[in-house]
């Protein structure tokens, strides 16, 4: 079995520094920065499957999820975010992400990251309940 490695991209130091422990507890390969250029490059070795990022932080929207999505299709990518995503967004590429709100429960994460990895339903898609009902509904209708 190979490692489940992952990046983390987050601002937030603590939080951050809390999501990585989570999941080096439950057996992940985490590599944390805040940083997104440096996400960029731990994802150019092409060891990692997944990408964890705060969307607040300005590159993410920017930079790296259309890289990711356009250089790295293979790669899962789950959005951390404190705000609704607006309805602009909702159509175009951010949509092929899973989605997580703060504050971040540490079963929410894990349950992600293990459908993620588990590929539960081949889903590429995830509810997150601490988001809007018309958010989730937009999300169960674009994987269809």
């Amino acid at each position: 079995m190979s490692p489940k490695l992952i990046v983390l991209v987050e601002d937030d130091v603590n939080l951050r520094q809390s999501i990585a422990l989570i999941l080096q507890r439950a057996g992940y390969l985490v590599s944390a920065t805040d940083c997104v250029y440096k996400g960029m490059d731990l994802l150019r070795s092409g060891i990692y499957k997944l990408i964890i990022s705060d969307i607040n932080i300005p590159e993410t929207k920017k930079v790296l999820i259309p890289k990711i999505l356009g250089t790295f299709p293979n790669v899962s990518v789950v959005i951390l975010t404190d705000q609704t995503i607006p309805d602009s967004e909702k159509g175009g590429k951010l949509l092929s992400a899973h989605y997580l709100a703060k504050p971040l429960a540490p079963e929410r994460l894990l349950d992600c990251v293990g459908m993620i990895f588990g590929k539960v339903n081949g889903s590429n898609h995830t509810k997150d309940n601490n988001l809007p009902n018309n958010h989730n509904k937009d999300l169960q209708q674009s994987s269809s």
